[in-house]
């Protein structure tokens, strides 16, 4: 069930809230309401995938409290409990996700001796990644201070379970996420204004944008042999506008979702294509992962202060799991060893880089100079994203080849082709105004102007851009099957 479908936005939201906010003097009744809804939300994607969610809640829960027990009379084995439940954790995820991955590398070996093992039948749930990496931030937690573990299972199973987060995040840490779950709920006029806001730019982001860019990008990464090398191009690029317009449309209408129920969640985009460097790249972009990575991966590995080698090979051990994090598939690994390569191959040349700017008398303050910084950010970004979009790295190889030894053919920008690629003319015309939009938008946020700003408008100019949005979300929407937005791509790890 979508944010953006019919059965979600009339039925299950509305009933929701209004039922929660029916008990706002009781907490406890609350967190149970909420608790029972995304239970719903989640089942009602498969009843199978509640399975392995309860299975990891009830094994952290109890094994944590189990573990704290021993505190006094064996210290050494609490610590041990708790990493036993984190090993469950990930081993549930390794299972679902990762086992025909490695069959499937095993029959490539195995093919020239004639031998061969069965690929297993095996239900990936939604969202599986996120929940898993949620719950391990409790679990690291708790090795880390030994303090004592949430007493509530409903609590904790709400913190897991939450229904705006479960499918692709932001991804919360306990310590954050927890004391909210506990807190008495206040919802006021302008908070519940600045979620519909929210909402709507989520929405306009993900149907507007990145569904209409998807039915282009759709037909020419599978058909890229006929295209010439300026659509591969393009379609290179849209994509990389189609993947940011898709999952931080996502994280908009989680974040709005959250609030609507008393939950302040942190944002998951920061205008990624403004940074001018790949680590502020990563400073920008999917921000909840980027920590997790930072704090559970590259910090305890030693981070920096091992020296510079052992700094590179952190940096690549961060971005090769960040890569199967992602799928289990070849290219999302080659995507993050390229933005490892990235990472190092840019650390290693900073010197000579400002040796050569000084001597060029290059201002690197200078506004030109800093876009030209974020087109070289883009350009890498996109080139990487061509692996990421890809099925397989035989079709990523060959688009990329293709790009160089196809014909250029200029004028199929301007004679009318680009309306035979999934798209019409209209629809050319609706994503460039669409663009512009988000980046005036993005450029506002990043002079720090936020939905904050708008919501403090009078009530004629709140409406008027509440309105707006609406009517443009409904006549220019991408729809898929029963008027449903196309599914988000993040929602498949």
């Amino acid at each position: 069930m979508a944010f953006t479908s019919i059965p979600f936005l009339v039925a299950f939201l509305p009933v929701t809230f209004i039922v929660y906010w029916l008990f706002f003097k009781h907490i406890r009744l609350q967190n149970m309401i909420l608790l029972l809804a995304s239970y719903i939300f989640y089942g009602m994607m498969n009843v199978k995938y509640l399975l392995f969610l309860w299975a990891s809640i009830g094994i952290t829960f109890f094994g944590v409290h189990y573990g704290y027990r021993h505190r006094l009379r064996r210290p050494d084995t609490q610590k041990k409990i708790y990493k036993i439940v984190l090993v469950f954790n990930f081993f549930i995820l390794i299972l679902f996700k990762y086992t025909n991955f490695a069959i499937g590398n095993i029959n490539w070996i195995l093919q020239p001796f004639g031998r061969q093992i069965g690929v297993a039948k095996i239900l990936l749930p939604v969202g599986l990644s996120f929940y898993i990496f949620q719950s391990s931030t409790y679990l690291f937690h708790m090795i880390k201070t030994g303090e004592e573990p949430e007493k509530s299972f409903i609590r904790y199973a709400l913190f897991v379970s939450f229904f705006p987060t479960i499918v692709s995040g932001p991804i919360q840490r306990s310590e954050e996420m927890l004391p909210k779950i506990r807190e008495k709920k206040v919802l006021s006029y302008h908070t519940f204004r600045e979620a519909i806001f929210i909402f709507l730019w989520g929405a306009f982001l993900k149907m507007v944008i990145a569904d209409r860019i998807a039915l282009f990008t759709g037909t020419v990464l599978k058909n890229y042999k006929n295209y010439g090398s300026v659509v591969l191009i393009l379609s290179a690029c849209l994509y990389s506008v189609q993947i940011y317009a898709d999952f931080s449309g996502y994280s908009h209408m989680a974040i709005a979702v959250a609030k609507l129920f008393g939950y302040d969640l942190f944002e998951n985009f920061h205008q990624p294509y403004f940074a001018t460097n790949i680590p502020d790249f990563w400073r920008r972009w999917h921000i909840s992962l980027t920590k997790w990575l930072t704090d559970y991966i590259y910090i305890p590995l030693g981070g920096n202060r091992r020296g510079v080698i052992r700094k590179y090979i952190h940096i690549f051990i961060v971005f090769l799991v960040s890569g199967i994090w992602h799928g289990a598939a070849w290219t999302f690994i080659v995507w993050g060893l390229l933005h490892a390569g990235y990472q190092i191959i840019g650390q290693m040349t900073k010197k000579k880089r400002e040796k050569l700017y000084q001597r060029l008398n290059i201002k690197t303050e200078a506004i030109g100079f800093i876009w030209w910084q974020r087109f070289g950010v883009f350009f890498l970004t996109t080139f990487a994203w061509i692996f990421f979009s890809a099925s397989s790295l035989h079709q990523a190889l060959g688009y990329i080849r293709r790009i160089f030894i196809a014909p250029v053919q200029m004028w199929v920008l301007f004679d009318g082709s680009l309306a035979k690629t999934g798209m019409k003319n209209i629809d050319w015309w609706i994503l460039i105004l669409s663009i512009l939009l988000l980046l005036i938008v993005s450029k506002y946020r990043e002079n720090k102007i936020n939905a904050k700003i708008l919501v403090d408008q009078n009530i004629a100019t709140r409406y008027v851009i509440y309105i707006l949005l609406f009517f443009v979300i409904i006549i220019f929407g991408v729809y898929g099957p029963d008027y449903s937005a196309a599914n988000f791509i993040y929602a498949g790890f």
